[in-house]
């Protein structure tokens, strides 16, 4: 089974404007209200793709009751530590194509909360996968620092594989105990290695030093110009999608890249075409408003092509950590 861990799930208000004049009043054209929460976005994904999932985190309140409604009207197990505190409420504004995000940091997490997650994970088994994505609400007694690290431990323990997008200043402690795939992008990579990144050549020593440090899988995504792929001892890459359509949605694209690659990993097993499928899904995401039908993924295959990247003749940096 796979398991989806969202720490801190919302509600995303989309609100469109024709001006935002700040300070003054604003009448919104459009609006929608949707769960929000990378790893929950993992479980309605891969739902589209016909993979069964477990989405599980905290959530309380009447957000709470909102975000469990609508994944079991998408036949998704919805089993969720039940919290005192509602989940947060985030706004996203959309004028003339460009995204302004609000985001509340969310509700404190108490200790017991925490460990009544960790006992709930405890039923992971090997052949399972967890998937760990998102931001971390306020915890009780700093137990922030380390909620990665002991979900991680939960998952190894039981000898379950899992994968994992979390912040950046929590990725490196992960990737040493081995995820199955990890997924930063351009900034993440930037921020972590505190370097600058000028060409897509440039991603290459550290994908395969993430490679080396314990990840089985890593993809590193630079927005609508493609990505790369880090597996065994190759690097492919991506092309830019054009299929004529309008870019209109950026929000769960790289939620939708995991989803894409663990749904055609787990039917065929060749990390290559997981790859091409999570291009699909990413690709499908940014067309549609909320998330895409399994046939709007499946129509995007067409216009992905894979290339091995050739990195022989570089002059790779020495990284140290």
């Amino acid at each position: 089974m796979i398991y989806t861990v969202t720490l801190n799930p919302s509600i995303d208000l989309f609100v469109e404007l024709d001006e935002l004049n700040m300070g003054q009043r604003n009448n919104i054209l459009a609006e929608r209200t949707l769960p929000g929460g990378k790893a929950l976005n993992v479980s309605r994904v891969l739902s589209a793709l016909r993979i069964p999932t477990v989405a599980t985190g905290f959530v309380g309140g009447y957000q709470g009751e909102f975000i469990k409604q609508w994944l079991r009207n998408e036949d998704i197990t919805a089993d969720f530590v039940e919290t005192e505190a509602e989940n947060r409420t985030n706004i996203k504004i959309f004028k003339n194509k460009e995204e302004t995000v609000i985001n509340y940091p969310g509700k404190r997490i108490s200790a017991g909360e925490l460990d009544e997650l960790l006992y709930y994970l405890s039923r992971v088994r090997e052949g399972d996968v967890l998937i760990f994505g998102g931001s971390v609400p306020p915890m009780e007694e700093s137990q922030s620092r380390d909620v990665y690290d002991r979900l991680v431990s939960v998952a190894t323990s039981n000898k379950a594989k899992f994968v994992a997008d979390v912040p950046s200043q929590y990725l490196m402690n992960v990737v040493k105990a081995k995820p199955a795939l990890i997924k930063p992008n351009g900034e993440d990579i930037a921020r972590i290695f505190g370097v600058e990144i000028a060409d897509r050549n440039d991603y290459i020593p550290y994908g395969k030093k993430l490679r080396e440090m314990g990840a089985e899988n890593v993809i590193i995504s630079y927005g609508a110009q493609g990505s790369m792929l880090f597996t065994g001892n190759k690097v492919y890459g991506s092309n830019e999608i054009d299929d004529g359509r309008e870019i209109i949605n950026t929000t769960a694209c790289r939620d939708s890249m995991i989803a894409g690659f663990l749904g055609s990993k787990v039917k065929d097993g060749s990390p290559v075409e997981a790859y091409k499928m999570s291009i699909a899904a990413a690709s499908a995401t940014a067309r549609v408003l909320d998330l895409p039908t399994h046939d709007e993924i499946i129509g995007m295959l067409d216009y992905v092509n894979i290339e091995a990247v050739s990195y022989t003749h570089l002059t790779l940096p020495t990284i140290l950590l």
